[in-house]
Formats: structure tokens, C-alpha cells, sequence
């Protein structure tokens, strides 16, 4: 059976009877290679046929789906049809040119794209991939047409209700879809290619890449990067499968997490009011900068509030105009931040502050959240929509509870869960080496149960098996030494091709950062970083490296990424399994390249090159 994205069951309720019968032809005749999808918003105009197929095999075919009567239809033009209604005559656009338009649309799009089109040979500059449309009558049968219906609607690109009868064989069928195709290659088109087409087909799947510019026009000709990057097929499942309600999913590092949540937002933005808005929620600052820079380039971020939860906390308790309850406590320090909860918490619980007061509510990271930050959350959605997400990763969880570490469980705070989740183990964000080097250093901290549908399971990651090249590990004699290499490295990135936005470097603190910052600052690079004094929050559209603690990055992705300072971990409050989990954590933001240093041996420091190297004699013995 052919996949469906948007759900099979979610598809059909949302067919009109017309595309209901070609919905369940589809089904029963297209194989699992065949991917479809209904009415869904395809190319840069947002166009909207009623089917959209992609097969490796043949191509993309658009369908438009069409339920007239023959006494309905009167004259045709290329442009328009005429139809006799109740109502009189009206004009309707020619559905085959409506197909006809976006596919050539599309088609002058891709074919700027040098990895979808041929590039020798007798198709030189040809897509790969041959493309069709065409239209199903639905509710017509040939024994019903006259003579002139041909003109109308010539039968190279028109289906009928003979062609949905369940009586055709499947191939049969699959040969008539075949007959929209105006030719045909001898060429199969493998899955990087076929993600390239998602890619160009629905924008809403692209994965931003830190520092890349997304498609632009220059002078009329699309100008792609350099890296295109899409939602594989289960996150696309997963992120249009999403139904109403309280849903959780359980991811990895790298998994997608983030995007399903934006692609989410974005989804939910379609029909929130302005006085209820989203709310997109998650601990750190930097990760809620970067979210809010994500749902601006989407065009929602007026209808999409991005908060920490203590700057949310702050926003309801100023609006509300109650104080926080924290006498003698200092402001800024981590008890007044409780004490800020804790207000918030009793405020909603009283009823001075208001619940379902939010359109919808998205939790990213929500490991790091306190159990009863979550409680209160789970109030503030609408009763009338019901619409919670929660994303977790346990195995990311770097921020200490009041009661440590914890076995979380959803349906004691009020997130109905039971049947509603999802799992992601492929790890997609980071390279082979570089997922293998980090499970390396903390396999023993992934191992753990699995869970119920309330629980929290242990997601240990898949790599999806992108390759790229080894991690390095320098051991150095003092700062200075460290900050000449990690610039060095720096510079020989830039040389490479990456831009100074595509570079984070990261430490266990922010001192460390700051004999870094100057060096870069001599090779002449720009920063931002959190050593410098009144730092706020980071600017995601300057072209800058970006320095920050290991704690800030959570959620964030690099392609070059340098983790400093590991002779400071583990920190003075925590453990070594506190260690190397935040470890984990900082190696995992990194898509290509990875470098760490030392200034002094370290139990950590000696484990991480034992690791380093047992992965490297690896991979060399499967080369």
C-alpha cells in the first residue's frame, strides 16, 4: 500500500466523495514505494492540488479531483469551464490547467537544482524524473460521455469513474496513472533525491542549516544552498499525524525534535486568534532565541509567543500584577527563580491567574523542566482545543530537580498521554563519528527502561549513518595555547567553505570562553558569546561565531563545533555521570565537525581519548 503522510484514516475524513473514490483506489493499487498526499499547500504560491504522488520510479503527478455530472459541464476553454448550478451559470477554472500551471511551476523550479537534473548526455539539463498531471472525473462513466467530451477534457490526461472501479487490477491502474506522464527515464530516483524533491515540494519540511541562507532569487534564478536538509518520512509522519489533544514525543539527540515542534507551531498558527495566541515554551534562553528566529523566517511569530518558562512565569505574574512571594531572597539567584514558580503555581491555583488561556501549548525540551512547571502548563491550554505537546529526551536532561533525577510520569500532572506518543531513535543531526564518540563516552547513561505511555523511556540513538571525519582531541598546556588552536581551527573552517555563523565554540563555563573570544577577535572574526559582560540573548541572523556554556547550547546545532575547557569538568556540584551526560549533550550539537581540548589530564579527559580512539581503530577497520 502506498504511504501516506498525513495519515490514511486523517486523509479520508477530510475527502469529499469524489476524492474519497480516488483515495481508496490509490490505496488499494499503489505500492509502499509510492508516496501521497491530499490537499495539502505544495511549492513557493502555496498551490493546493487535491493529490500529490511521488514514486522513485516514475516521478511527481499532480491530480485535480473533479465530481461534475455531465449535464453540468457546458463549454471549455483552455482557461475555464463552463457549469450549469441552481444558481445559474458559472465559470470555473479549467481544472487541467490549475494542474497543468503549478506542475510546470514546480518543474522550472527543481531544474535549477544541479542534483535533479541530468548532467550529460541525451537529457542534459532534463529533470531526472519525468512529471505528469492530469484530472479525474469522478462522478463521470465513459458510456455516459458524448462525443465532444474529448475536447473538454482530452483522455491522455483524463481519469474516470471506470478508472476507479475496484474490478481494475492494480497494475492496470497504475498503468492508466502512468499514461499522465508525458515521457518516461530509465533512471530510479534514490532517497537523498527524492528527500531533495520534498524538499522543493513542501517548504515547511526544510530544515534550517545553521548559517545557510534558504532558497533565494537572483534576478529570477533560484539561488539554493549549498546543504538541503528536509524532514525524513517518519518526521513528516509524525509532524502531519499529530491529532488534537495532550501528545508527548520521546526523541533523541538529533531526532528532529525541534523541527516537528516548529513545523507544529507553524501548522496551529492557520487558525489561533490573536487573544489566544501559541505559546512555545522551553528552558534556556538560547534555545528560545533560536525558535523565535525560526517561526520569524515562517511568517507566524506574531500569532506564536516563544518564552523560557521564568520569563513566562514573569510575563503572567506583571500582567497579573502580583508579587513575587521571595522576602529576603536575591533576585536572579536560583532561589528567587523558584520562588517566581512557586508564585505563578499558587496564582493559578487561586484562579488570580486564569488557565486555558493559549490557542495551543509546545514544550521543547521539557526534561529540564520541575515537575510542577509542567503541571501548571498542562492548565493553560484552551479547554476547547486541548492541543499540548510535549517533547523529552531523558538522556539530555542536564539540570538538576529539586529531587534529582527522576522517573517522570506524564498522567500525575495532567498530560493525558496514554495511546498519544511517539518515539524517534534515528539520530539525523549528527555524523557517524561523532554520535558514535559521544554514546562512547555515555552508553552506560542511555541504557535504561522503556517506559508506559506516562513514562518516560531511555531513547538511546540510531545513527542514520551520515559519515564525516573523526573527532579531534588536543591536549594543551595552558588557556592561551587552547585558544590559538581552537582559532586556528576556526580559520581553517572558513577556508573550507563555512561561514563564521556555522562555528559555536563551547566551555563547562563562561571564564573559559572569554581568552577564546580575544583570540578569534585577532584573526579578525565577529563574535557574540556569553562571556561578555551584559549579554543577553544572541542575534541568529548575524554571521557570527557564537560562543556559550554547554548548558546554553541545549537544543542548538552546529556544523563546527569546539567544545574547550574539558579539564573543568566535571563541575564542582556534580558527579562525573553529571559530567558526561552534559558532555553528550554539547558533542551532539555538532552536524559535521567536532574538535575538543584539555588544558591538563582528567579521569574525563583520560576517558574521552580512550573512547576517541576505540572509535577510531573502529571505523578504520571497517574502511
Amino acid at each position: 500500500m502506498a504511504v501516506f503522510p498525513q495519515g490514511l484514516s486523517a486523509v479520508d475524513a477530510r475527502c469529499n466523495a469524489g476524492e474519497r473514490r480516488v483515495l481508496h483506489q490509490l490505496k488499494r493499487c499503489l505500492e509502499d514505494d509510492y508516496l501521497v498526499w491530499h490537499d495539502i499547500p505544495i511549492g513557493p504560491r502555496a498551490r493546493q492540488p487535491d493529490f500529490v504522488i511521488l514514486s522513485p520510479r516514475w516521478g511527481v503527478l499532480l491530480l485535480e479531483v473533479k465530481d461534475w455530472r455531465r449535464s453540468t459541464l457546458g463549454a471549455a476553454t483552455r482557461d475555464s469551464v463552463e457549469l450549469h448550478t441552481p444558481r445559474g451559470r458559472v465559470m470555473a477554472a479549467h481544472p487541467l490547467r490549475q494542474a497543468r500551471d503549478v506542475t510546470l511551476e514546480l518543474v522550472d523550479l527543481m531544474r535549477h537544482d544541479p542534483a535533479l537534473v541530468h548532467a550529460q548526455g541525451p537529457f542534459a539539463g532534463k529533470l531526472l524524473f519525468p512529471y505528469g498531471w492530469g484530472v479525474v472525473m469522478s462522478g463521470l462513466k465513459r458510456a455516459d460521455l458524448g462525443a465532444d467530451f474529448d475536447s473538454l477534457f482530452p483522455p491522455e490526461r483524463t481519469l474516470l469513474r471506470d478508472d476507479l472501479d475496484e474490478a481494475i487490477e492494480p497494475m492496470a491502474f497504475q498503468h492508466r496513472l502512468w499514461g499522465l506522464f508525458t515521457v518516461s527515464y530509465p533512471h530510479t530516483l534514490t532517497l537523498p533525491q527524492r528527500d531533495r524533491i520534498r524538499w522543493h515540494l513542501f517548504p515547511e519540511l526544510r530544515v534550517p542549516v545553521q548559517g545557510a541562507l534558504d532558497l533565494a532569487v537572483d534576478g529570477g534564478v533560484p539561488t539554493l544552498p549549498s546543504l538541503l536538509q528536509v524532514m525524513d518520512l517518519q518526521q513528516e509522519q509524525v509532524a502531519r499525524t499529530l491529532g488534537e489533544g495532550h501528545r508527548v514525543i520521546h526523541g533523541a539527540a538529533g531526532s528532529g525534535k525541534t523541527m516537528i515542534l516548529v513545523f507544529r507551531a507553524q501548522f496551529l498558527a492557520a487558525t489561533a486568534r490573536p487573544e489566544r495566541p501559541i505559546l512555545v515554551m522551553c528552558f534556556n534562553k538560547a534555545l528560545a532565541g533560536r525558535l523565535e528566529a525560526l517561526l520569524r523566517e515562517r511568517g507566524v511569530d506574531e500569532r506564536v509567543q516563544v518564552r523560557t518558562f521564568h520569563a513566562w512565569c514573569l510575563d503572567l505574574l506583571r500582567s497579573y500584577q502580583i508579587d513575587v512571594q521571595a522576602p529576603g531572597v536575591k533576585r536572579g539567584t536560583e532561589a528567587w527563580f523558584e520562588a517566581v514558580a512557586h508564585t505563578v503555581s499558587q496564582a493559578v491555583d487561586r484562579g488570580r491567574v486564569p488557565g486555558g488561556q493559549y490557542h495551543a501549548l509546545l514544550i521543547d525540551e521539557a526534561h529540564d523542566f520541575e515537575d510542577a512547571w509542567l503541571r501548571i502548563a498542562a492548565r493553560m491550554v484552551a479547554p476547547e482545543t486541548n492541543s499540548l505537546l510535549v517533547l523529552y529526551d531523558d538522556a539530555q536532561s542536564i539540570y538538576r530537580t529539586r529531587r534529582g533525577r527522576r522517573r517522570l510520569n506524564f498522567a500525575s500532572l495532567g498530560i493525558e498521554a496514554r495511546g498519544r506518543t511517539n518515539i524517534l531513535r534515528l539520530n539525523y543531526r549528527n555524523t557517524a563519528e561523532v554520535l558514535s564518540l559521544a554514546m562512547a563516552c555515555a552508553r552506560h547513561l542511555l541504557a535504561g527502561a522503556e517506559g508506559s505511555d506516562d513514562e518516560v523511556p531511555q531513547v538511546e540513538p540510531a545513527s542514520a549513518g551520515r559519515r564525516g571525519p573523526l573527532p579531534v582531541l588536543a591536549r594543551l598546556p595552558h588557556a592561551r595555547a587552547e585558544a590559538e588552536w581552537v582559532a586556528d581551527g576556526a580559520m581553517a573552517a572558513l577556508q573550507e567553505g563555512l561561514r563564521q555563523a556555522q562555528l559555536v565554540v563551547l566551555a563547562p563555563t563562561r571564564e573559559q570562553l572569554r581568552p577564546i573570544a580575544a583570540q578569534l577577535r585577532r584573526h579578525g572574526l565577529a563574535v557574540q558569546g556569553q562571556h561578555e559582560d551584559g549579554f543577553r540573548r544572541f542575534d541568529w541572523t548575524a554571521d557570527t561565531v557564537k560562543l556559550m556554556s554547554f548548558h546554553a547550547a541545549k537544543g542548538l546545532e552546529f556544523p563546527w563545533v569546539a567544545i574547550a575547557g574539558l579539564q573543568a569538568l566535571p563541575l564542582r556540584q556534580d558527579s562525573e555521570d553529571d559530567a558526561l551526560r552534559l558532555l553528550y549533550v554539547a558533542m551532539t550539537r555538532s552536524t559535521e565537525r567536532l574538535l575538543l581540548s584539555a588544558c591538563g589530564e582528567t579521569p574525563l579527559v583520560a576517558r574521552v581519548a580512550q573512547a576517541l580512539g576505540e572509535v577510531g581503530r573502529r571505523f578504520a577497520a571497517a574502511a
